[in-house]
Formats: structure tokens, sequence, C-alpha cells
């Protein structure tokens, strides 16, 4: 994760933008607190992660499909 302060990232804001479009996370840092700047897609999958683990029935199934041996499990083919 880069670091930037908020005068550096002011002047650098296009190559910060192209940094986080890039996958890589960024940290700007002012006197008030810091911020961290990532990609829309990388906060949706976030999002939907903290989605998943609040619902204790997916939590089940996680821990229901861990326990089953691998030749017990069906095997699910995505639709095209």
């Amino acid at each position: 994760m880069k670091n930037y302060d908020m005068t550096k990232a002011k002047d650098d804001l296009c190559n910060i933008i192209e940094t986080v479009l890039n996958g890589e996370a960024v940290v700007i840092t002012s006197k008030k607190g810091n911020v961290v700047m990532l990609s829309e897609s990388d906060w949706e999958g976030i999002r939907e992660t903290l989605y998943l683990m609040g619902d204790p029935e997916f939590l089940n199934d996680i821990r229901d499909a861990r326990n089953t041996p691998v030749s017990e499990r069906e095997v699910w083919i995505p639709r095209e």
C-alpha cells in the first residue's frame, strides 16, 4: 500500500488514481487522520464479503462444506 501526505496527493492525484485502478490501495495522510483510497470494484468486493460474513446461514454452509469429504461434494457448474 502506497502512502502520500495530503499535499503530495493533491499534486499527484491523476497518478494516484491510476495506481488505485491498477489494484493497489493508497493511504493519504493528513493532520486530522488518514484516508484509504481503493477502486470501486475493490470496495464492492469488501461490501459483498461483509454482507456474506454477516449471514449466519452462509457461515453454516461454509462450515458444512469444510466438513464434507471432497468425494461427497456436489459439483457446481455455472450457466453460460
